[in-house]
């Protein structure tokens, strides 16, 4: 029997909160090996999710056994241990290498251990089919390295915070957020940028949260990653005329999806924004045989005083009958 559970943190507008709901189908689907499927409330816009599991505590537990099952010295389930590889001192960040590299770069890290799922991992990380302003390999735009920041870096700060206490982080993930102070939230969030005014200690301090940010980042191999040669293209991306950077664009759907589904809607053409005379828009008419019922975007804002493709910050996104 399918039991639907709404995921009342989980606001699909968010681009946080929506990458958190497909981070929760995945680890169920692909981890857990319980059948899934996800939906948006078309009131609320909350994550909502359509499995044998009866309650958010199930959800909880099933997610938490995941986290469980990552050995010590692991960052990804199903990966192995060594990736990404980690980063020794203030050497360049290994995962960061001349695209010509790549491919013996994946050698060494899985040796014997090559698979399908390291394999949708190293693609939706790295592509060798685009670079970055040095010439190295091209990381995906849901990363925004800043300073010493490495690839494995991205994921062990999440995980490090989840494994403390991993049912309430979780759970609280789902729930009701609450804020670590001192941790960038993989800058996933806009929000993790607290003004002196803003914080109870009258100094600036940056505040994610973990949980939420650990699904985030689980939800990464169902995020295409590929490159036109020179610029990194992802699921979701686009670059649009008269914008500087690259904006992330997604739907909202009411009828429960699997990761097949949600992963072909993802992609479909129809749903590409394009710029008109009032701004980025996306056109509806083939919202109704698509079953999406809203549109929600989020560009890169620049933080002061840090070298990074800054923060995810919600924007504007239009809709228009047709084009």
């Amino acid at each position: 029997m399918t039991h639907a559970v709404e995921l009342p943190a989980l606001d699909g507008r968010d681009a946080l909160g929506f990458l958190a709901g497909l981070g929760v189908l995945r680890l169920l689907t692909e981890e857990a090996r319980i059948e899934a499927r996800i939906s948006f409330n078309g009131t609320s816009a909350c994550a909502i999710l359509h499995s044998p599991l009866r309650s958010i505590e199930s959800l909880v537990e099933a997610i938490a056994e995941v986290i469980d099952a990552i050995p010590d010295n692991g960052v990804i389930p199903a990966a192995p241990p060594a990736f990404p590889l980690a980063k020794t001192g203030s050497e360049p960040d290994p995962m960061r290498m001349p695209r010509d590299r790549l491919r013996q770069t994946i050698e060494q890290i899985t040796g014997d251990e090559r698979g399908p799922d390291l394999g949708r991992w190293f693609a939706a990380l790295v592509t060798d089919l685009a670079v970055d302003a040095k010439g190295r390999a091209a990381l995906t735009p849901y990363t925004a390295p800043a300073g010493q920041q490495s690839l494995r870096s991205f994921f062990t700060r999440p995980l490090d915070e989840v494994r403390k206490n991993p049912r309430l982080l979780i759970s609280e993930a789902l729930t009701r957020w609450r804020r670590v102070d001192d941790y960038t939230g993989e800058y996933l969030d806009h929000r993790v940028l607290r003004s002196a005014a803003d914080h109870p200690s009258g100094k600036s301090v940056e505040a994610g949260v973990p949980g939420a940010t650990w699904l985030a980042v689980m939800a990464f191999p169902l995020l295409r990653l590929t490159g036109t040669g020179s610029s990194p293209q992802a699921t979701l991306w686009h670059t649009v005329p008269g914008r500087r950077q690259a904006l992330m664009v997604w739907p909202l759907w009411q009828q429960p999806l699997n990761t097949h589904a949600v992963s072909a809607l993802l992609e479909h053409p129809a749903l590409r924004p394009r710029v008109t005379a009032e701004g980025v828009a996306v056109a509806r008419a083939c919202w109704p045989p698509l079953g999406v019922f809203a549109v929600a975007g989020a560009s890169r804002q620049g933080v002061e005083g840090r070298k990074s493709a800054g923060v995810l910050a919600p924007i504007t996104i239009r809709t228009t009958e047709i084009f």
